[in-house]
């Protein structure tokens, strides 16, 4: 399977999130045929599960063995619905490792599915069995659950069934900066994110309907310092004997880390983690809806293929670690030269694609782009200073403008491919408008979608 298919498969953006976690990243792929392996999973499964972390990468079943029996059933199956339904996966369960030792895991994950039908998850697990641990004391003592709710990290919490609070576990302080004085008689509405008010008062709304616990509740709630935590509740209702609520008991736990690992993740599937600019996918999308708007506005939208010359050659000469600092000084050129409304992406090593939205004329337009063009092209071709490496580089750009040349996205990019290869073949260093009575479109491999 080529690279180009995934997402999430570079190696050292893995290793990036792994040192985030205290648990481990995985990327677990199942082939059209059923075959699991691992392209990725974090070193620490080796100490924890005595597991050969290189066989992983042929065959997952090593590790995917010490799922605990009781629990393996659930997990494939929790997994396998997930992805069909392309819903982001969160389970706890049992893991073994080979001298008999039970660890409880939380596993987060997402998963894509490729044309061929392969699947691929891509998440973290962190090792949860100290907190199941002291769950399972919970249950068999009062005298425990008092020690609990002293020295837990979650937060333990009761509500009036008007959102007031009447108690909060010590732990709200060392969390929430607050002190338990400030909270006991206050609302939640003095500390839940104004945004997530609603749906928590529809999350109590709904216990107290039904009678029964409910969990999964995310919210935001204020720092002391003014910053927003993120939050996790599950929570019971008190009844008296008519059955009505009288009270809610919940547990919170912090779970801000996974929110911004999850955010960092999302960030890394849809922007270019050398240059910060949107990666190929996010432009495409970004381009379609332009597109879509335009058509409906009737207005004008360029789209430009800039390819860098000469750019291998820097690579073997100053190294890499020169040529990533080119593409970054690179990026921010292109950038400065944009409109607030312009975009700017990096779809390959060294080819970017810039569009320029939101013309009422071709004439404008194509002027626009033209002048725009030259100077990204004069931009790039000033010397660029790499900690102390003076570098050379030119650029070929090719312009393409929608409805003129094309009526849609890919017939766009192949317009715009055509011409950066006319400028590419002319000499380099100079910016081409298509023009499809010399061009022509079809004539040239396309890199774009």
């Amino acid at each position: 399977m080529p690279d180009s298919d995934l997402d999430l498969d570079n190696m050292q953006t893995l290793e990036a999130l792994q040192g985030l976690l205290p648990g481990f990243v995985y990327q677990l792929r199942r082939t059209p045929d059923g075959h699991f392996d691992f392209p990725y999973v974090g070193e620490v499964v080796e100490g924890w599960f005595g597991v050969d972390r290189a066989a992983l990468k042929k065959d997952a079943a090593p590790l995917l063995d010490c799922i605990h029996p009781e629990d393996r059933e659930a997990v494939m199956r929790s997994s396998m619905e997930s992805a069909e339904h392309s819903e982001p996966w969160l389970q706890e369960f049992r893991m073994q490792s080979r001298d008999g030792t039970v660890i409880w895991l939380s596993a987060y994950d997402t998963a894509r599915r490729l044309a061929d039908g392969t699947i691929i998850w891509t998440g973290f697990a962190t090792d949860i069995t100290t907190r199941k641990e002291l769950e399972a004391e919970l249950r068999q003592s009062e005298a425990q659950f008092r020690a609990f709710v002293e020295t837990a990290s979650d937060v333990i919490y009761s509500l009036r069934p008007d959102g007031v609070l009447t108690y909060v576990s010590p732990n709200w302080t060392e969390n929430l900066g607050h002190p338990v004085s400030a909270a006991i008689d206050h609302s939640i509405d003095e500390y839940v994110a104004p945004e997530d008010l609603p749906a928590c008062y529809a999350f109590l709304q709904r216990i107290a309907d039904s009678g029964k616990k409910e969990s999964g509740i995310e919210y935001r709630i204020r720092h002391q310092d003014g910053h927003y935590r993120w939050h996790t509740s599950n929570v019971s209702p008190v009844l008296d004997d008519a059955g009505r609520v009288t009270a809610f008991l919940g547990i919170a736990r912090d779970i801000t880390e996974r929110k911004e690992t999850e955010a960092h993740m999302q960030r890394l599937a849809h922007y270019d983690p050398l240059t910060d600019l949107p990666n190929r996918t996010l432009f495409f999308q970004i381009l379609d809806h332009e597109l879509t708007g335009a058509r409906r506005m009737g207005q004008q939208v360029a789209l430009m293929f800039v390819d860098l010359d000469e750019f291998k050659p820097v690579n073997d000469q100053h190294g890499h670690a020169v040529g990533d600092m080119l593409l970054r000084l690179v990026a921010q050129r292109l950038s400065g030269a944009l409109r607030d409304s312009d975009v700017a992406a990096r779809i390959a090593g060294d080819e970017f694609v810039v569009m320029l939205p939101r013309f009422q004329s071709v004439e404008e337009s194509r002027a626009h782009a033209a002048a725009i063009g030259e100077k990204i092209r004069a931009l790039l071709a000033d010397p660029f200073n790499c900690d102390g490496t003076e570098v050379h580089i030119s650029c070929s750009i090719g312009v393409a403008l929608f409805p003129l040349d094309a009526t849609d996205g890919p017939a766009l990019s192949r317009a715009a491919d055509a011409a950066m290869y006319v400028a590419k073949n002319a000499g380099r260093n100079q910016v081409v408008v298509f023009d499809r009575a010399v061009h022509g479109a079809e004539a040239i491999g396309y890199r774009g979608y």
